[in-house]
């Protein structure tokens, strides 16, 4: 049986014993020994608008080395509408991609789940994931926000996997890999119809700067894309901040794994920068330590590989990736709930941080300086 015969399950609770038995053998992680057991452990509420997602506890036949007791399962949603809006957007392809084609190289910087399984149906949008189960490790917290040690460890090991994938020509060879040119129109329009929700419910978390900067932005975001299409490319996460970290500490030092990769994008290197250093850090903390991180992540593109790119160019492509941040939490603060008690504390912590690096940026500057440019149009 071939892998792209696998008929993908709608829910965690559809994978049955028979077809993880013969989707662990099309991947080679099973040979002789089948599943027998299934016990699946919803996560969260199992079913969100983006995906569903839960933990299988596996029983087999027989033991083998290579059969994990747990993974980590990952889904797209169980309503056919929503799975159709978000194919639109390259959700579940682009993630379902990486994991096919990026995470299993040996050649790749970073630590990442191991992928067992990666499905994905274009046509009904459909996706599975099998992941490494991570429940061992700590998990990074954006309103807790990274320790300056961990920070550290990140914007390093950020820095090695853009100069790994600096101006390569991968890039342009992974047809599920956007840049932000190919989704402009579609990224446009969105942003500036959750402006006004997002100016409407967060009114008592925004400050004037944010308000300022996200106004004049959705005038300015033909000329930003077209601008930042000419800056160096490389392959970035795109929501690269605490919440999707996980350490783990052993005898070889501390160790970070980045998962959540739906947004994954070709574009420039420091707008994942931009977006940790906004989000991940206290804002206090981020000025005291944010020279030191941004030597640490030049250092790593140098010590990597790249040449021809200074701390110049560097704090030119972070002052404008912070329409990276920007762009995320309008759109967010539009589309999505954050009443609960962590989501309002999380929401107005962000908004806190992203508000104070956009004016210690200047990036009503930026933009004042990109009105005037005759990149792109308006």
């Amino acid at each position: 049986m071939k892998i792209d015969d696998l008929i993908i399950p709608q829910t965690p609770s559809a994978i049955t014993s028979d077809w993880l038995t013969r989707a662990l053998r099309c991947t080679g992680v099973l040979t002789d020994a089948k599943v027998v057991g299934i016990h699946v452990f919803p996560i969260g509420a199992g079913s969100g608008f983006v995906g569903q997602t839960a933990r299988l506890r596996i029983e087999y036949d027989q033991q083998t080395v290579s059969a994990p007791a747990t993974v980590f399962a990952k889904l797209s949603s169980a309503n056919p509408t929503v799975r159709q809006q978000l194919r639109q957007v390259g959700l579940y392809e682009t993630e379902s991609g990486f994991y096919r084609d990026i995470a299993p190289l040996l050649s790749c910087p970073l630590t990442l789940p191991q992928p067992y399984l990666s499905l994905y149906n274009e046509e009904s949008g459909e996706c599975l994931l099998l992941l490494e189960d991570l429940g061992h490790a700590e998990f990074g917290d954006n309103l807790a926000g990274c320790s300056s040690a961990d920070a550290q460890l990140v914007v390093e090991k950020l820095g090695a996997l853009h100069a790994h994938y600096w101006e390569a020509p991968i890039l342009k060879q992974l047809p599920w890999l956007r840049s932000l040119g190919d989704e402009a129109s579609v990224r446009i329009g969105l942003y500036r119809s959750m402006l006004p929700r997002f100016e409407e419910r967060c009114s008592n978390m925004m400050t004037s700067v944010i308000r300022e900067s996200a106004r004049r932005f959705a005038e300015l975001m033909p000329r930003y894309i077209a601008q930042l299409a000419s800056r160096p490319q490389t392959f970035t996460h795109g929501d690269f901040r605490a919440d999707n970290f996980a350490f783990t500490s052993g005898p070889g030092g501390r160790r970070l794994t980045v998962f959540d990769w739906q947004v994954a994008r070709r574009a420039t290197g420091p707008r994942d920068l931009a977006y940790f250093l906004s989000g991940s850090l206290l804002v206090e903390q981020r000025r005291a330590t944010e020279h030191s991180l941004l030597t640490l992540y030049h250092e790593s593109l140098v010590a990597n590989g790249v040449s021809g790119y200074d701390a110049g160019d560097l704090m030119q492509d972070v002052q404008a990736g912070l329409g990276a941040p920007l762009t995320t939490w309008v759109i967010a603060g539009g589309m999505l709930d954050f009443s609960s008690q962590r989501g309002a504390a999380l929401f107005g912590e962000v908004c806190a941080r992203l508000s104070a690096m956009l004016e210690d940026h200047q990036f009503g500057a930026y933009l004042n300086e990109l009105a005037s440019s005759r990149t792109g149009t308006t």
